[in-house]
């Protein structure tokens, strides 16, 4: 990081340089629905960051540009950049499955997002679990 702040998803925070602060942000109502948890870690200043993420990471540059994603799939993000939560599909599915929730971002700055969802995987993998005891 070189003189930033970045937002990080619960979970995806491992480590940084002292001179990076960290703490944490309330993202209100639409992080809450969105998948994205009450609050997300805020990180600012200059140094080494490492993030973790459950699957590959790609990073996506947006400059005063719309980006939208599966909010499972976000690992960070930089200041510059501003997200609502929007549903896509009916509202019965959305509520009765979780799915069917994007986050659409705006503005100038970075964006990197994780190639596996894990909350799908988890999703998916506690019924074979169940089943296994």
């Amino acid at each position: 990081m070189q003189n930033q702040t970045m937002y990080i998803q619960s979970g995806s925070y491992v480590c940084s340089s002292v001179s990076v602060v960290t703490d944490t942000s309330f993202t209100g109502a639409k992080g809450f629905f969105g998948g994205t948890g009450l609050f997300m870690l805020k990180a600012t200043g200059t140094g080494d960051l490492f993030l973790n993420s459950f699957g590959a990471i790609f990073e996506k540059k947006l400059e005063n540009d719309r980006f939208i994603c599966d909010t499972g799939h976000i690992v960070a993000f930089t200041d510059g950049l501003t997200f609502d939560v929007k549903k896509v599909g009916g509202l019965k599915s959305t509520l009765l499955s979780g799915e069917g929730l994007v986050a659409e971002f705006n503005g100038t700055g970075t964006l990197w997002i994780q190639t596996r969802n894990p909350g799908s995987f988890f999703s998916w993998i506690a019924p074979h679990v169940a089943k296994s005891k």
